[in-house]
C-alpha cells in the first residue's frame, strides 16, 4: 500500500443496528479488521471501534429512557446535525453526542470510517452514525467516510444530503482502495478517488469506481482487545439458551472458551447462475493454500477456536479444496468451521476430507426441489445429487444447512409442490433452512440475457427518484426489479406468485422443522457441542439443540425469543423500490421526502 505523506489516525466505526442477526454470540465484525489491515500497512494508525458491541453490552444502558426515544427519533437527529434543533432539543443531543465519545475510543481521529455492511432502514444505525460525525468533527475536527459496497452510489447520495457531517461515501468494491484515497484527501494530497461521493462544501460530487475487484479477498487484521470480549465459555454460550437441565451442567464440567471469527479466501464464483450477480467472467480472487494456512494459524494464535468463512463456497475447485483439508490436518491447526459448500464440486472423498479438517456446518445452495428449475436457473445439479450428498453430509455428522428460492420465473404450482416433496424427502439430512423470495437483480443473467430466460424487464425510473430508506427496517442493498414472464405472468399476478410460493415453502418447513430452523445458525453453541461430543454425536446434538433453541436471547435484546411464529417474515419483504415521491425517509408514508 501507498503510505500517505501524513500519518493519520483512522477509526474504524461498527455501529450498532436493531435488525442485523439474531445470534446469541455473533462472530466479530470482519469489515473494520479488513480496513484496519490496509490503513496500517499504508502507515497510519487505526482504531478498531465494535459500537455494535459496545452499544448493546453496555452503553445504551448509560441513556436514559427519553435520549434513547431521540436516538430513534429522525426528525430530532436530523434537526440537530443540520443546525435546526431548538435550544433545548440541541442541548440534550449535545449530552448524547459527548456519551457516545465518552463511551466509543476513536483514539483522537482525523477520519472516521463508519461501515455500513448489511444496513437496513432503521433508525439507529443512521442515528447513531449522525450524531457520532457530528460529535467527531466538532470535538476533533475529523471528517467521517460512510461505506459500503453494497449500497448503490445513489443511496449515498441521499443520505449525504440529508446529514452534512458525512464528508465521504464509499461505494467502491474494492473498499480498502477507496478509503485510502480518502485518506490521502484528508492528508492534503491529490487523490485519485474511486466509487466514492465526494462534498465538497455544499456540492456532492461523484468519482465513479473505476478499479476492477482486489486481486486477493482481504486479510483482517483483528484487534485482539475486540477479541478478548469475544471469547466465551461454554456455560456463559449456554446461559444463553434454554439450559436448565442436568445434562448441560455435566457437560460444563471442564468450562472451555470458544472464539469464532470470520475469514474468507475467495470472494468470487466461477459459477454462472442466473439469479446471481456474481460474474464469473472476472478473475479468480483466491489465495494460495499456504497463504490460508499461514493466515489461520495467526487467528489460532490470537485464541480463535472456530473460523467462520465467508467464501463464495470452500471447494469452488476440487484440487485446491483436496489440498487446503490436507494441509489444515497436516498442521494440525484444529480449527472448527463453517462455510458453504458447492454441491457440483463434491464427492463423498472430499466431504471426507472437510470433515477430517473441521468442517461442522455446511451452507448448500439447493435452491429448488425442482429439476427443471434447476437446469432454466443454470445450477449445474440435480434434486438427485443434492439429497446424495446431504445426505451423507449428515451420514458423517456434518450440520447441513440448505438455501432455496421461492417463486423464480416460469416457477408453476407443479414446481411449488416439488419444493415442498423436497423438504419432506430431505428432512432428516436438513438442520437449518434459509428461504428466499426472488430477486431479478439488475447485474444478474436473468437481466443480462431476458430473453435467453423469457422475462422482460419493465421500466424502471432512475435510482435517484426511488427511496432506498423506505419502509421501515427493509434491506438497504436488495432490491428487484419489476419484470413479466414472457408468455406468462404480468408483474402483479408474478408478484403474488411469489409471495404465496414464500408462504407454502415457509409453512411446509414449519411444519418439518418449526420456523426456528429458519435462518438461527447459533454457531457458538454449535462449536461448543461439537468440541465436547464430535461428528459421531450428532443424533445426540440435534436433540440437544431443539431443546437448548426451544428459547434463546439475541445479543441485541434484553430478553429471550422463545414465539417463532412471526419471526419469519420474507414474504413481506418489499423487494422493490418505491418512488421518493409520496414516501418519507423511514416510517409510515409521508410527504414527499427531502
Amino acid at each position: 500500500m501507498e503510505p500517505t505523506q501524513k500519518k493519520l489516525r483512522v477509526a474504524l466505526v461498527y455501529p450498532p443496528g436493531d435488525q442485523k442477526i439474531s445470534e446469541p454470540i455473533p462472530p466479530p465484525n470482519m469489515t473494520i479488521a479488513v480496513l484496519a489491515d490496509a490503513v496500517m500497512g499504508a502507515g497510519s494508525v487505526a482504531t478498531q471501534v465494535d459500537a455494535e458491541k459496545e452499544w448493546f453490552d453496555r452503553l445504551q444502558y448509560k441513556f436514559s429512557k427519553a435520549q434513547l426515544a431521540l436516538m430513534y427519533d429522525r426528525d430530532a437527529v436530523w434537526s440537530y446535525v443540520n443546525g435546526r434543533a431548538p435550544a433545548k432539543l440541541k442541548a440534550q443531543l449535545d449530552r448524547m453526542a459527548a456519551l457516545l465519545l465518552a463511551g466509543l475510543d476513536l483514539g483522537r481521529p482525523d477520519l472516521v470510517g463508519v461501515t455500513l455492511v448489511d444496513i437496513r432502514a432503521e433508525p439507529l444505525i443512521i442515528n447513531f452514525c449522525a450524531l457520532l460525525a457530528r460529535a467527531a468533527r466538532d470535538r476533533f475536527g475529523a471528517k467521517t467516510v460512510i461505506g459500503y459496497r453494497g449500497m448503490p452510489k445513489e443511496a449515498f447520495f441521499y443520505l449525504m444530503r440529508r446529514y452534512p457531517c458525512f464528508d465521504y461515501g464509499a461505494y467502491a468494491d474494492w473498499g480498502e482502495k477507496a478509503l485510502l484515497e480518502i485518506m490521502k484527501d484528508v492528508a492534503g494530497q491529490k487523490a485519485a478517488f474511486t466509487g466514492t461521493v465526494v462534498r465538497r462544501g455544499a456540492r456532492l460530487r461523484n468519482y465513479p469506481a473505476l478499479e476492477g475487484r482486489r486481486p486477493y479477498a482481504p486479510r483482517p487484521r483483528y484487534d485482539d482487545r475486540i477479541l478478548e470480549k469475544y471469547k466465551a465459555y461454554d456455560s456463559e454460550i449456554f446461559s444463553k439458551y434454554n439450559s436448565d437441565f442436568p445434562f448441560i451442567k455435566k457437560l460444563v464440567t471442564n468450562d472451555k472458551r470458544h472464539l469464532v471469527a470470520s475469514y474468507a479466501f475467495e470472494l468470487t464464483c466461477p459459477g454462472a447462475c442466473a439469479f446471481c450477480e456474481n460474474n464469473n467472467k472476472l478473475p479468480s480472487d483466491i489465495k494460495s493454500v499456504d497463504q490460508v494456512v499461514d493466515e489461520l494459524q495467526a487467528l489460532k494464535e490470537k485464541g480463535v477456536t472456530a473460523v467462520y468463512f465467508v467464501n463464495s463456497s470452500f471447494n469452488n475447485y476440487y484440487k485446491r479444496a483436496e489440498e487446503l483439508c490436507d494441509k489444515l490436518v497436516k498442521y494440525k491447526l484444529g480449527l472448527k468451521w463453517f462455510d458453504c459448500a458447492n454441491l457440483r464440486v463434491l464427492d463423498e472423498r472430499l466431504l471426507d476430507k472437510m470433515r477430517a479438517a473441521g468442517a461442522i456446518k455446511l451452507t448448500y445452495g439447493v435452491e429448488s426441489g425442482s429439476d427443471r428449475l434447476l437446469a432454466y436457473i443454470n445450477k449445474g445439479i440435480t434434486v438427485e445429487r443434492a439429497r446424495k450428498f446431504l445426505e451423507y453430509s449428515h451420514k458423517i455428522g456434518i450440520w447441513n444447512h440448505i438455501e432455496l428460492i421461492a417463486g423464480f420465473p416460469t416457477e408453476t404450482q407443479r414446481d411449488v409442490a416439488a419444493n415442498l416433496a423436497l423438504i419432506d424427502d430431505i428432512k432428516e439430512f436438513v438442520d437449518v433452512y434459509t428461504l428466499n423470495p426472488f430477486y431479478l437483480y439488475p447485474n444478474s443473467r436473468f437481466f443480462r440475457e431476458q430473453k435467453k430466460f423469457g422475462v422482460k424487464v419493465l421500466p424502471y425510473p432512475p435510482l435517484q427518484f426511488m427511496n432506498f430508506f423506505y419502509p421501515l427496517y427493509r434491506i438497504v442493498e436488495q432490491y428487484s426489479m419489476k419484470f413479466s414472464e414472457v408468455g406468462g405472468l404480468g408483474w402483479e399476478e408474478k408478484n403474488r406468485q411469489v409471495v404465496e410460493s414464500v408462504r407454502a415453502v415457509a409453512a411446509k418447513i414449519d411444519s418439518v422443522a418449526s420456523y426456528r430452523a429458519i435462518g438461527n445458525e447459533h454457531v457458538y453453541l454449535l462449536s461448543c457441542l461439537y468440541d465436547k461430543l464430535g461428528h459421531d454425536k450428532k443424533d445426540l446434538i440435534r436433540k440437544m439443540v431443539r431443546v437448548l433453541t426451544v428459547k434463546f436471547k439475541p445479543y441485541n435484546l434484553n430478553f429471550f425469543m422463545d414465539d417463532f411464529r412471526t419471526s419469519f417474515s420474507k414474504e413481506k419483504d418489499p423487494r422493490v423500490f418505491l418512488p421518493l415521491k409520496g414516501t418519507s425517509f423511514l416510517g409510515k408514508p409521508g410527504p414527499a421526502a427531502d
